[in-house]
């Protein structure tokens, strides 16, 4: 009975963070590294703004938790307020009460109220149907992956109708991640961000950036550039794979195909096309 739940915005003090953090290690184990220090660098550092989430309380127990995080984007050629979807976590004792979906919908209307226009997030297969039929989400496409060798051309001149909005202050924040380490490839007017896989010599492609917005203060390491093997993953038809060595990864080989959804939270414009939309592996949290 949804009586026995008490439904409170997230508490982002010291104490609130060491909580939610608790009940994420529970739920996904230790090695997903959800620490104080993560869950308080994740929810409360962010340059855009702090985390607009909800938590179920059943008398003094954290019974579930669900999470958005701001960004910016140029969406439809306006810059715009969004969420990104995050972390979802239940308690063992409260799971098959539909909570999800109920601080999902109390996210999203106190998210409206703070002018917040949109969420977009990432899901797997087996989440995916959930957002849809449930949250009203809308299916933009499965995530693009490529496996190869080298690094894709970049051209910034083109122009998209979803583009995610960073810069120094953001990047410097995104690569201070308590969680993993960084490395940075620099080019001639550009640098790219790559990631450990957790396999032995495969890297993966994040994200490509002006040179001008490269932070001066993050916690990231020159990347040598002799590693064998890159994946890249995510949403971008404009970018350019001419020439090289990189081939499309089978669908039948990965453990669970990643879907980018989105849902309005007001009755602007409606999504963009596929070929319209830059969406990096560095514009969520799969590293």
């Amino acid at each position: 009975m949804m009586d026995d739940y008490i439904f409170k915005p997230l508490d982002l003090t010291t104490p609130g963070i060491e909580q939610i953090a608790g009940l994420l290690d529970a739920v996904f184990g230790t090695a997903a590294k959800f620490t104080p220090e993560f869950v308080d660098w994740e929810y409360n550092r962010n340059p855009t703004g702090h985390a607009v989430g909800f938590n179920a309380w059943a008398g003094n127990e954290l019974a579930a938790h669900y999470v958005t995080q701001p960004l910016i984007a140029n969406l439809n050629g306006k810059m715009t307020k969004g969420l990104l979807s995050l972390n979802t976590a239940t308690h063992s004792n409260h799971r098959g009460k539909k909570l999800f979906t109920l601080l999902a919908e109390k996210t999203y209307a106190y998210g409206l109220e703070l002018g917040y226009e949109f969420v977009i997030g990432v899901a797997n297969a087996n989440s995916t149907p959930g957002f849809l039929k449930n949250l009203g989400f809308s299916l933009i496409a499965p995530l693009d992956v490529k496996f190869g060798i080298g690094l894709p051309d970049v051209h910034f001149e083109t122009s998209y109708e979803y583009l995610r909005h960073w810069d120094k202050a953001l990047l410097e924040w995104r690569l201070n991640s308590p969680k993993l380490k960084y490395e940075v490839v620099v080019k001639k007017d550009h640098f790219i961000v790559l990631a450990s896989t957790g396999k032995f010599g495969i890297k993966a492609i994040l994200g490509s950036f002006p040179l001008e917005m490269l932070p001066e203060k993050a916690m990231y390491i020159s990347g040598s550039g002799i590693q064998p093997v890159r994946i890249w993953m995510g949403l971008d038809e404009q970018l350019s794979w001419k020439r090289k060595m990189f081939f499309q990864f089978p669908n039948k080989l990965k453990p669970s195909p990643l879907n980018l959804i989105f849902r309005n939270l007001t009755k602007s414009d409606g999504l963009p096309e596929v070929s319209q939309i830059k969406f990096m592996s560095l514009d969520f949290d799969a590293y």
